[in-house]
This record gives C-alpha cells, sequence and structure tokens, in this order.
C-alpha cells in the first residue's frame, strides 16, 4: 500500500507523528516503544489492521506529502498535516466506512478472512453448476485443506441458496451501491473471474491504496456478520483461527504470572521465565498499554513515593514527556516507572 496516503489517514494537524511509529502499528511491530506511541496516537485499535502488507519508504512518503503541500516536518522526522493535508484526509474518510471496520483487523485476521471467503464463494458457484473442471484460487495448502473440509461438511445442505442469502443480506445492510459492487468485483465465480485492486482504480480513477482498504473494511462488516451466526451455521467454520490475542503469549505470561503470584518479585519472574529483568518490564509495559486501565495493577508497581513526585512534576502533555526531564526533577526515578505512569495518565485521559 502506498505510505503517504495512509500517513494521511492516520496523521493529525495537531500533533507532530512519527512515520516509522504509524507504519509499525499498522503492521503490528510489537515493541513498547511502538505501542506506547500507538497510544499517544490512539491508534492502539489498529496494532497489526495491516499485517503482512507491504509499504514504501518512509522518506519518500514524507517528501510526497510536504512537497504537495499536504504536511509539515521536523527535524525529527515527524510530520504534521497542513490544512490542505487536513482536507485531503476528510475525502479519504468520506469516501471509506468508519475506521473501526479496518481496526477489526486487529483482533481477527481480515485478509485471510478475505481470501477464504473468496475461495469459498468459488467453489460454491462451480458446484452450483456442477462444474468440477476449474482453476481453483492459488492458496496455502492449510487454508486449501480447511476449506475443502469445510466443503465437504457442508456441501450436502442447500449452501448454494444460503451463500445467496448470506451475500444477498450483507451486501443491502452496507447501503452502497458503489462498495457493494467494489465487492462483488473481488469475488471469482463460474464464468466470473474477478478483477484486481489495480483494475477496479483504473476504472474509479481511485487509488490502489483506497481499494485496498475499502476491500478489508467491506470484509470486515461481513466478518462481523459471520461471527454473531449461530455456531451451527455451515458459514462459522470459515472464522476458525482468525482472532488474534491483544497481547503477545510471551508477555501475557508474564503478566499473568506477576498477578497469581499477589505482584511478586520481578527478579523472581525473570529467573523463573528464564529472561531478562528488562524483558519482564517490557513484558509488563505491553500488558499496560493494551489492556484497561482498571485491569492493571498500577499501584503494585509505581512506589507511592515516585507516584507523588509524578503527580507533582508532569507536563499537561504527559505522553511528550521526556525520561531526561522528569529525572531533573526525580533523581531516583527508573525507566519503568516513568513509562507506567505515562501510560497509567494517558489512558486514563482516555477512558475518562
Amino acid at each position: 500500500m502506498e505510505l503517504s496516503i495512509l500517513l494521511l489517514i492516520f496523521g493529525s494537524s495537531e500533533q507532530f507523528r512519527r512515520v516509522k511509529a504509524i507504519k509499525n502499528t499498522l503492521r503490528g511491530r510489537r515493541t513498547v516503544s511502538n505501542l506506547y506511541w500507538a497510544l499517544q496516537y490512539d491508534m492502539l485499535d489498529f496494532v497489526d489492521s495491516l499485517h503482512g502488507t507491504g509499504f514504501g519508504e518512509d522518506e519518500v512518503a514524507v517528501k510526497q506529502l510536504k512537497v504537495h503541500g499536504l504536511a509539515d516536518t521536523d527535524d525529527n522526522f515527524q510530520f504534521k498535516l497542513t490544512a490542505k493535508g487536513a482536507d485531503q484526509q476528510e475525502k479519504y474518510l468520506s469516501r471509506l466506512l468508519p475506521l473501526k471496520y479496518l481496526a477489526l483487523g486487529s483482533r481477527y485476521d481480515v485478509a485471510k478472512f478475505m481470501r477464504r471467503f473468496s475461495f469459498a464463494v468459488q467453489i460454491v458457484s462451480e458446484f452450483s453448476y456442477t462444474n468440477n473442471k476449474y482453476y481453483p484460487q492459488s492458496i496455502n495448502y492449510f487454508e486449501d485443506q480447511l476449506l475443502k473440509r469445510w466443503f465437504v461438511q457442508t456441501k450436502h445442505t442447500d449452501l448454494p441458496a444460503q451463500f445467496h442469502q448470506l451475500l444477498n443480506g450483507f451486501l443491502n445492510g452496507l447501503a452502497n451501491d458503489e462498495l457493494a459492487n467494489l465487492f462483488v468485483q473481488s469475488l471469482v465465480g463460474h464464468g466470473f473471474s474477478g478483477l484486481t485492486a489495480d483494475q477496479i482504480a483504473t476504472q474509479a480513477h481511485s487509488d490502489v491504496t483506497v481499494v485496498n482498504l475499502e476491500w478489508l473494511q467491506t470484509y470486515g462488516v461481513l466478518l462481523e456478520r459471520v461471527l454473531k451466526l449461530p455456531n451451527d451455521n455451515p458459514f462459522k467454520m470459515l472464522t476458525v483461527g482468525l482472532e488474534k490475542p491483544i497481547i503477545a503469549q510471551s508477555a501475557k505470561e508474564t503478566f499473568e504470572m506477576f498477578v497469581h503470584q499477589e505482584n511478586g518479585s520481578l527478579n523472581t519472574i525473570a529467573q523463573k521465565r528464564r529472561v531478562k529483568l528488562t524483558t519482564v518490564y517490557e513484558h509488563l509495559l505491553e500488558a499496560a498499554i493494551m489492556l484497561p486501565v482498571t485491569k492493571f495493577p498500577y499501584k503494585a508497581l509505581i512506589q507511592p513515593e515516585s507516584k507523588r513526585h509524578l503527580e507533582a512534576s508532569h507536563p499537561v502533555n504527559v505522553g511528550s514527556w521526556t525520561f531526561e526531564a522528569a529525572k531533573q526533577e526525580i533523581p531516583d526515578l527508573s525507566f519503568f516507572e516513568f513509562r507506567l505512569f505515562q501510560i497509567y495518565r494517558s489512558k486514563s485521559a482516555d477512558e475518562n
């Protein structure tokens, strides 16, 4: 996808933002630094939402925005949208569905569901014409086996009619003929090979990136619809294994060990898990960022004296407060406590 378009969509006219942080958030680089900036940019709902997607070069994208008067930059390779950039952002957002349907990719592998469903449509379409000789879409081995099992288990039902009912209800529910047509153009079936994003973008005088985002969003709407179906519905099997964890497994194990040990020693946890103490800190910071503020034991990890000094010293914009500046006010402060306090204050403001 074209990085400059994504920067416009997720940029701000009020706040300078790091290009790499936005890109790494969308592709799911779960370092504490990336997650922290995702929190500051109100992008936690989009972590990993474009997993596996290729992006252009950071410098090229930013220069492109600046040359066209869409963004200003600073010496730290951050950018902020100009009035013209904000107008372009609004144009993109007005064309797309609400971004919550792109954010669904943070909780479910929507791209994988898209490939599954498209292949399922081809299978059922050819089946409805009793055609056993056709060129199937290319899909990896495990997905191919899942689709074969699904078809064997469901083909005895009135599958073509059920597919028609599902698609008809979904497309009518979009209440947008343009998006409905765009979705249908992504499908492959009997006598119809579908169109690529490039072909659709050319026909619609649009950007390939916008078409791909529209596809992900419409398939997100469809996925939500399928997830709400009864468990015995033939389409539920197409959603198997798509859910993504909120916290990385290793971080989850560290956090749960801390909670179950009744706020035990972090050094002990590091020894039991056979990881460095700094890794334990990183795992707990990830949990703090990703969990609701009421679900994380901040009081057990920030010493009362440290918290008192932090409360007295922090600026209004706690997210931009540097550790170096805080250390000048609180010489004995640890970075772990400092970052936890920033997360706590940022999330408290958001959730209030």
